[in-house]
């Protein structure tokens, strides 16, 4: 089962039978051109959606649907450090520092550098692997479908904290463990999960 988010709408393509009641779309897959006409105007139309796309196997329903984009690599972490999240705001939403992935990097060189970039700490480890998240966005009339690798992270005590304010971001701090859920409601969909993963490991 794959979730692909595109702003509040979301796809799940799946090879279950059952599928989530509040799904507002459905198509079972048959041909390649059916699915783009279904994906295209979702993604052009006006409304938010939560589209359902089934067929028996869900690893090559997922290889067709990804045919459809272009599709890119970012990396990114959620960094814990005493109880807190590392947290930025960007155009006014909680989020998560994360960046595309340069000629050359690996993935996690990639989640350390963004992380160290837009929080400006220093001395960021990775711990272990933590998800990922697909979405889609649309780019000088290109349709992109973006992958990006989460890693948890830590970085030493008190590590001061700038916001890399040329990337559009406002602030960063820690987020205490308690306020997480809260912040989780108020941030982009595609994220919300990694928020309460976080949550979730903090006890």
């Amino acid at each position: 089962m794959y979730k692909v988010f595109f702003k509040d709408s979301c796809f799940l393509l799946t090879d279950e039978r059952n599928f989530p009641r509040e799904a507002t779309h459905f198509l079972a897959y048959g041909k390649e051109e059916e699915m783009q006409a279904f994906v295209f105007q979702l993604l052009q139309g006006p409304h938010a959606f939560f589209a359902v796309i089934r067929y028996d196997d869900a690893e090559e329903l997922f290889a067709r649907f990804q045919a459809c984009f272009r599709t890119v690599e970012a990396a990114g972490g959620a960094v814990w450090e005493g109880g807190r999240l590392l947290v930025i705001k960007r155009f006014g939403v909680y989020d998560l520092p994360k960046g595309h992935r340069e000629a050359g990097e690996t993935v996690e060189e990639c989640a350390v550098r963004e992380v160290e970039e837009e929080c400006g700490v220093h001395g960021v480890r990775i711990t272990s692997p933590l998800a990922e998240t697909w979405h889609i966005y649309e780019r000088e009339q290109v349709w992109h479908l973006k992958r990006t690798y989460w890693y948890a992270m830590d970085c030493p005590p008190d590590s001061p904290l700038t916001p890399q304010t040329e990337e559009g971001i406002e602030a960063v701090f820690w987020l205490p463990a308690e306020e997480i859920e809260e912040a989780a409601q108020e941030t982009y969909p595609s994220l919300r999960d990694i928020f309460l993963m976080m949550r979730r490991i903090s006890g």
